[in-house]
């Protein structure tokens, strides 16, 4: 493999990884709290 295509791919790699990131903080901050099954008690707290 040429050092062209190591580079290429690897920022291919660190772009996907960011994007990932992103989005996961974004969906996170649109949903705060635990965000799913977590085994939280929230509905006894409710009552």
């Amino acid at each position: 493999m040429s050092s062209q295509f190591q580079t290429i791919a690897a920022l291919v790699v660190v772009a996907l990884a960011v994007t990932w990131l992103v989005a996961r903080a974004v969906r996170k901050r649109r949903q705060p709290g635990c965000g799913g099954d977590c085994g939280c008690p929230s509905r006894e707290l409710k009552r």
